[in-house]
């Protein structure tokens, strides 16, 4: 009984870990497409300005 009890621990864990992971993921695209999006804005908005 107490390894089943410790398998289903150790299996919500994993699937917090994992949910917890995922959610990062997708933190960080956004982060990476948001930063590279006014990278992108700047430097052509930079370039119209000098040119």
């Amino acid at each position: 009984m107490n390894r089943v009890l410790e398998t289903l621990k150790n299996m919500s864990l994993d699937l917090f870990s994992m949910g917890k992971g995922f959610v990062y993921g997708f933190v960080m695209i956004g982060l990476f497409i948001v930063i590279g999006g006014m990278l992108l804005y700047a430097f052509l908005y930079i370039r119209n300005l000098l040119f």
